[in-house]
């Protein structure tokens, strides 16, 4: 295998990272991974003058390591990676509504685990979110399969994005399996179909045994599975 050109700064757990790890791993690219809780937060401790890398608040921090060159936020990062990995479709409206689907992605992060753990989950808050907001947000993503726009013969960053969030979502809370299957089952078929790609499905592999079914960890993670006992 060849050597890593990329070096990704992020928590043990996968969550937000997967989006940019599992990128590498369908195209077999190697990354060096640095989880190291201590050096992570040191460096978003430092004054943003101070940090000799790209300023940001908090992982993902991919650096390239042959320029040093370094950028945050996992949108930004994906994209960027999407070149060198031959991930972005050359039409300038595909690229557009790649990212589109980057960007649905990450707004469902944001609302299952309420805005980074700001606020827990509250029983009428989360039957809300799981009879109404969640089941809107997988249709959304399954019509956007039915348009054409994920699922092409040449896989996209979008098509390893969704898998990155939907895959993940019902691999660590299965009960939300049955929800996926109902309201996106092309999503949810189109998942099965990413994750059989053996190096990457090798990277999941490897995932579960070190944290088993855990997701984004912490206070809200627990609030979340309170709330899944519930149902």
């Amino acid at each position: 295998m060849s050597q890593p050109k990329f070096k990704l700064y992020y928590w043990p757990l996968p969550f937000r990272g997967s989006f940019i790890s599992y990128q590498f791993a369908y195209k077999s690219e190697p990354l060096m991974m640095e989880t190291d809780h201590s050096e992570i937060r040191a460096m978003i401790s430092m004054p943003p003058e101070q940090q000799s890398m790209t300023p940001f608040t908090g992982p993902p921090l991919l650096v390239e390591l042959n320029t040093g060159r370094s950028i945050s936020q996992m949108p930004a990062i994906v994209l960027y990676v999407s070149e060198f990995l031959g991930l972005n479709p050359k039409d300038p409206f595909e690229a557009a509504m790649c990212m589109k689907i980057l960007m649905d992605c990450n707004d469902v992060l944001m609302e299952f685990c309420r805005y980074n753990g700001e606020m827990m989950w509250d029983r009428d808050s989360w039957t809300s979110f799981r009879m109404a907001r969640l089941p809107r947000w997988m249709k959304i993503f399954d019509e956007m399969f039915a348009r054409g726009y994920l699922g092409k013969e040449q896989v996209s960053y979008a098509d390893i994005s969704v898998y990155a969030l939907f895959g993940n979502m019902v691999r660590c809370f299965p009960e939300l399996e049955p929800d996926l299957q109902k309201y996106a089952p092309n999503v949810y078929t189109h998942c099965k179909t990413i994750s059989r790609e053996p190096s990457l499905a090798s990277l999941v592999d490897e995932q579960e045994r070190m944290y088993g079914k855990l997701y984004c960890g912490g206070q809200i993670e627990n609030s979340i599975r309170d709330m899944l006992a519930l149902d």
